[in-house]
């Protein structure tokens, strides 16, 4: 309903979408406009409602808190004009931009039995009056799939929020650990929420479903909640690399009448992944960090059957190391609760839900990074670990765990995850040994279908000491690993001019969704002259010609957040990767 055919300079006024909605940002294909608000910036629809129903009665719906929402972007026909677009009935009464989807974050505090454990907003959980905005105060980074269809929200929450309202079913975080936490697990404020969720594609996708049931009013969209989680890609290098695109699903004997896999006798009892794969045209798989590991989270379309696609077995050989123990294990059960809502005011729905889309979760594991380092370790018997590096006596016939961090650089289409790992040397803490490193690191390749590993490269810094230290160096390592392995920067240019130190370069970021500048960061001549300034400058200072481009590096998602808002930053200009549009403010 809009034309592409040529540039359009779009002034953020004409859009006349409600001022207390933020725009964040625009979808890479120039679609429509992303953006955050209350429901304070709801329909007439939506205030009719409000006016009509009262809070203190049993009521069917409820209109969320905090909304992301959608609008579309008019023609420059419509922009010069002021008359009412007819796009659909329920956003009629939208002058130029219609809100064509608004997915719920959080409702409003009322009544416990009327509401969604997993959207609820107390006030203890936002810290502040119930008068304030959610969407100027919560961070929130909102990843969106390559192909427009899904989006996954990571909203970051007060780490004094005490967990569950009382009930058995859920989440807690008192659930037991066998290995030690990750040092990131101490960090202020990095427990929150995911909300995964459709895109106005999707809905294209299920667009004639409600001419399919007449006697249901409107379109409802199902958007999966889990909350009260760590969230600790907050503090990761990026959060690009938590989404990626697949066409392999687990599925289980269970769920699918498949032939059992030779499991073997001599794998120290290690459980493969599942029994089997569907492939399926459209898939995805989320991690989560949650500081000692990743929640591994499959997910597809809702509507599609669970008998669709082909059967297929893992075909990837097994890699050098088998652990000791299951690094796999399965996560939390009722971590994840399905939302109903209106596809046009976000209001929550209950009762019967039969004409819906959105995604749904297929599979999930729980990768235990802290269970793979300990392999790792006690696999190569490290002196410097054991109880005899420690002076304290308390703690002989112990293996000691170090300080350690960790970063996802990469997810291959045969499932084999590559991790970036740096520790603490014992040893060299404890003075025992004045030649050892203070910090070392591995970069580790695990299999997810059978939990077999390989040690790519082993690192040590000498002079990498503390938690920040080690963190910072955890992420220039998994940023030079996936540097080099997509070709960018400095390592476009031909090995052979590459000098041994060069090896460890991992050049600047920067997060804007892009492509403006993505050739240059695989321009040969461009990165050639600054290996050369960097052969010839000695140990001088050499910046180099710009910074990489994350869309360069993670092609799976792109990623919007609401810093600009939370930071009171001024935007110019929000752009489409894309198409040539180009939001304008002034």
């Amino acid at each position: 309903w809009r034309p592409y055919t040529r540039q359009q300079r779009i002034p953020f006024s004409k859009l006349k979408t409600p001022m207390q909605d933020a725009i964040l940002a625009m979808d890479r294909f120039g679609s429509y406009l992303i953006g955050i608000g209350t429901n304070e910036s709801g329909s007439n629809r939506t205030n009719q409602f409000l006016s009509d129903v009262s809070i203190s009665q049993p009521i069917a719906a409820r209109i969320p808190r905090l909304s992301l929402k959608f609008y579309g972007i008019p023609s420059p026909s419509i922009l010069t004009k002021n008359e009412i677009i007819p796009f659909q009935p329920s956003v009629r009464n939208t002058v130029t931009s219609p809100l064509i989807l608004s997915i719920p974050f959080l409702l409003e505090s009322h009544s416990k039995s009327t509401e969604s454990r997993c959207i609820s907003d107390p006030a203890s959980l936002l810290g502040n009056s119930q008068s304030s905005s959610p969407a100027a105060e919560i961070p929130i980074h909102v990843l969106l799939s390559d192909d427009g269809a899904l989006g996954v929200a990571f909203l970051l929450q007060s780490s004094s929020f005490d967990g569950w309202d009382g009930s058995d079913r859920g989440r807690t975080l008192n659930h037991s650990r066998t290995f030690s936490f990750s040092p990131s697990i101490q960090e202020k404020d990095v427990l929150g929420k995911i909300v995964i969720f459709p895109t106005p594609l999707m809905m294209t996708f299920n667009s004639n479903m409600e001419s399919k049931h007449p006697h249901h009013s409107c379109l409802l969209t199902a958007s999966l909640h889990c909350s009260n989680l760590r969230i600790a890609g907050f503090s990761a290098h990026t959060t690009r690399n938590l989404l990626w695109s697949t066409s392999l699903v687990p599925v289980t004997k269970a769920s699918q009448n498949i032939i059992k896999q030779n499991r073997g006798t001599g794998d120290h009892d290690i459980t493969p992944l599942c029994d089997g794969f569907r492939r399926v045209l459209s898939a995805y798989i989320l991690f989560n960090d949650e500081d000692d590991g990743y929640r591994i989270t499959w997910i597809t379309n809702a509507n599609i059957s669970n008998d669709e696609g082909d059967l297929v077995h893992q075909h990837s050989s097994p890699l050098s190391h088998k652990p000791q123990c299951n690094i796999l294990q399965n996560p939390d059960e009722n971590a994840w609760e399905k939302c109903f809502s209106e596809a046009d005011t976000g209001r929550i729905h209950h009762g019967e839900s039969g004409n819906c889309f959105g995604p749904e979760i297929s599979y999930e594991r729980y990768l235990r990074v802290d269970a793979l380092l300990n392999d790792i370790l006690h696999r190569r018997q490290f002196f410097l670990f054991k109880e005899k590096s420690v002076p304290n006596e308390s703690l002989k016939g112990r293996m000691m765990m170090p300080e350690f961090f960790y970063n996802l650089v990469s997810v291959s289409n045969e499932l084999q995850v590559t991790i970036a790992i740096v520790f603490s040397n014992l040893a060299a803490s404890c003075h025992t040994s004045k030649k050892s490193p203070p910090s070392l690191g591995v970069v580790v390749m695990v299999s997810l279908w059978d939990q077999s590993y390989n040690e790519l490269k082993w690192v040590q810094h000498p002079s990498c000491r503390g938690e920040a230290a080690l963190k910072g160096w955890c992420h220039e390592l998994a940023m030079n690993w996936r540097m080099r392995g997509c070709g960018v920067g400095i390592f476009c240019v031909d090995k052979t001019k590459l000098l041994p130190t060069h090896q460890n370069w991992a050049g600047e970021i920067h997060e804007c969704n892009i492509d403006e500048d993505l050739d240059d960061d695989i321009n040969e001549p461009l990165w050639e002259n600054h290996v050369s300034q960097l052969r010839s400058g000695g140990r001088n200072l050499i910046l180099p010609p710009k910074h990489i481009s994350m869309s360069s590096l993670y092609t799976s998602a792109d990623m919007v957040s609401n810093q600009a808002v939370n930071n009171a930053i001024p935007v110019k200009r929000i752009i489409s990767r894309k198409s040539p549009i180009e939001l304008i403010y002034g």
